[in-house]
């Protein structure tokens, strides 16, 4: 494909014209001409339109913002008070915010120039905010929606101590993301705070509904900015920069690492990668799993997710960032790193797996190809069902290229047999049966990726009936399959289990392994126990069969002679008109009867002999 990236004019050929200071700074960092989007936004901003600004990743959107900003703060004739702010730019993440906050300071290191604060949170408290606030004086403040929020309005018991009735600018950068990432209330909320006398703009690389409604509350005659790229050749529109190269290569489910490492060793010239898996659980696996690798031996591996505290997050990507050019990275991540980072000279994007929200596809790929830069990206689609993306994104401008499959020779074919990659899975097997937490990591990351499968947003395409899960899990190297309910209705065929025993199956961690050890030994003695009461009592049940015949007998005895009390009672006292002689007769002869079976249980318990139960019950007299 034969294009060209656009340019737009020098940018002092712009009008209103730039500050001395500013056209300084962009000669020095190299941009000498505009890109069409700066060339469009910029005057219009300086000219209090809002505006609303549509343009594919890395076609230079910061820029379109920062300068009128630092622009419009300058040539204020009054300064800011120390509590005011002049201007306030949201984004979606912190690594954005950050990034942005990056490119102030180029602009903004004479310390009479307006000043600028980052409020992000995650290492901050909102007491340290304020206090930096209260101390810095800031003109400018860039933010994610949380923190500013309670900044600006305060929280809580804690009043805000930001004045902004003289703010003159509002900036939503990746404005769908905001939304997307259910900020809209915040911003509501964040927007009716400020002064309706503004101006505003809004900047994505595509626009939705949601941002058409942040469009009617918050913006008034506004212009809408939109640059589109085109193949010079076909004259076809497409949604990606025009000098990004976008191949697909369709393998097996259980090939797809072979492919990222061949990938990768294959190119000469490419330095920097990111590597987007589809969960924060597949990423921490497969940074594990691709450190371990002989074959990325001497590469420089980096993991980033959502999930990951905010400061090794922070580290995490500036340490990326400032790799030098001569070393070679990976950066494993999710879509954390999809949208607005600007992260210098990435070379190339893999794609282990689509995106779930088909949005974000060209976001990713904006990661490599920036300001007029060249770049590739790689996506893995498996064999089958999958293959119909590739259809789905030229319908959406984005064109991709079916690329061949990657033999261990580095040699190409359009079959995907392929005799080395068993070797590969059995040494990923190995690293595994070395260390339990990577067993443990794998199979959360295999349920996750299964689960992430079933919630695609292009569920037409991607359906689990069709994905042969046993590949999967022989894909992550897995010794065994966990027990799920996806699996139950599903292809699992070609999975076959390693036999370990887990007893033995020990972690690498000493402490964590000897935790294991001590629970293990009491699970181990608890089951024994119940064991043994579980076999005392089938040994010993309670009593035989002619134990509880003989009770059963005892209880109907009780039950008649209590029965025959109580008709005696009945009768006893029912009959008051019978004289007193008849009732002690009467007395007499129950007496005996008691008498009587006293005696009999003596007899029968040995207590007393034969002879004398009889002479007490007179039967000896009535022989006489």
């Amino acid at each position: 494909m034969s294009t060209t990236f656009a340019k737009a004019g020098t940018w002092d050929s712009l009008e209103p014209k730039l500050s001395p200071f500013v056209l300084e700074t962009l000669a020095t960092l190299g941009f000498s001409e505009m890109t069409p989007v700066q060339a469009s936004a910029i005057p219009l901003f300086m000219k209090n339109k809002d505006v609303v600004v549509e343009a594919v990743t890395g076609s230079g959107k910061t820029l379109a913002f920062v300068i009128p900003i630092i622009e419009k703060l300058t040539s204020r004739k009054k300064r800011l008070a120390k509590n005011e702010i002049g201007a306030l730019v949201i984004t979606p993440t912190r690594e954005l915010a950050q990034q942005i906050s990056s490119v102030f300071s180029i602009f903004l290191k004479d310390p009479s120039l307006p000043k600028h604060a980052l409020i992000i949170g995650g290492t901050t408290t909102l007491h340290d905010d304020i206090a930096e606030f209260k101390e810095l004086g800031p003109d400018i403040l860039i933010g994610t929606p949380g923190r500013l929020q309670d900044l600006l309005i305060g929280k809580g018991s804690t009043k805000s101590v930001v004045n902004t009735k003289e703010l003159e600018i509002l900036v939503l950068d990746e404005a769908d993301r905001l939304l997307d990432m259910g900020f809209s209330q915040t911003l509501d909320n964040i927007i009716t705070h400020l002064p309706k006398q503004r101006r505003t703009g809004l900047f994505s690389a595509t626009m939705t509904d949601s941002i058409s409604e942040v469009i009617r509350v918050g913006l008034r005659n506004q212009v809408k900015v939109v640059v589109k790229v085109e193949d010079i050749i076909s004259k076809d529109e497409q949604r990606t920069p025009a000098t990004l190269d976008i191949g697909c290569i369709v393998c097996e489910p259980h090939q797809k690492l072979a492919q990222l490492i061949r990938i990768i060793n294959r190119e000469k010239t490419a330095r920097k990668y990111i590597v987007y898996y589809a969960t924060c659980a597949c990423v921490d696996y497969f940074y594990k799993i691709l450190t371990k690798l002989p074959q990325l031996k001497g590469i420089s591996i980096h993991s980033l997710h959502g999930k990951m505290d905010t400061k090794r997050r922070t580290a995490t990507y500036q340490s990326f960032i400032n790799l030098p050019t001569t070393s070679k990275a990976l950066l494993l991540c999710t879509d954390v790193a999809a949208r607005g980072l600007d992260m210098p000279d990435v070379d190339s994007i893999i794609q282990m797996d689509p995106p779930q929200d088909p949005k974000v596809f060209s976001h990713r790929c904006g990661r490599t190809a920036r300001a007029g830069k060249k770049g590739k990206a790689i996506l893995l689609l498996v064999k089958g069902r999958e293959e119909v993306y590739i259809d789905f994104l030229k319908i959406r401008k984005i064109p991709v290229r079916l690329l061949s499959y990657i033999l261990p020779d580095n040699s190409e074919t359009q079959d995907t047999v392929d005799e080395g990659n068993g070797n590969l899975l059995k040494q990923v097997q190995d690293i595994v049966l070395a260390d339990r937490d990577l067993h443990d990591k794998g199979t959360k990351a295999f349920v996750s990726y299964v689960r992430f499968y079933t919630k695609h947003d292009a569920s037409y395409i991607f359906r689990l009936k069709d994905l042969d899960l046993g590949k999967v899990a022989k894909g992550y190297g897995l010794l065994r399959l966990p027990k799920m309910p996806e699996l139950k209705d599903y292809k699992t065929n070609n999975f076959e289990e390693f036999t370990v025993d887990m007893d033995e199956y020990k972690y690498a961690d000493k402490s964590r392994e000897k935790k294991r050890r001590q629970k293990l030994s009491e699970k181990n003695l608890k089951y024994a126990m119940q064991s043994d009461k579980i076999y005392k009592r089938r040994q010993h049940p309670k009593g035989s069969w002619s134990a509880k015949k003989l009770a059963k007998q005892r209880k109907v005895e009780r039950k008649f002679k209590k029965t025959r009390k109580k008709e005696f009672l009945k009768k006893r006292n029912a009959d008051d008109m019978m004289s007193s002689n008849v009732i002690d007769v009467v007395g007499d002869e129950w007496e005996e009867l008691q008498k009587e079976e006293r005696l009999a249980k003596k007899l029968k318990k040995g207590k007393i002999k034969k002879e004398e139960y009889e002479k007490e019950i007179g039967l000896n007299n009535n022989l006489d």
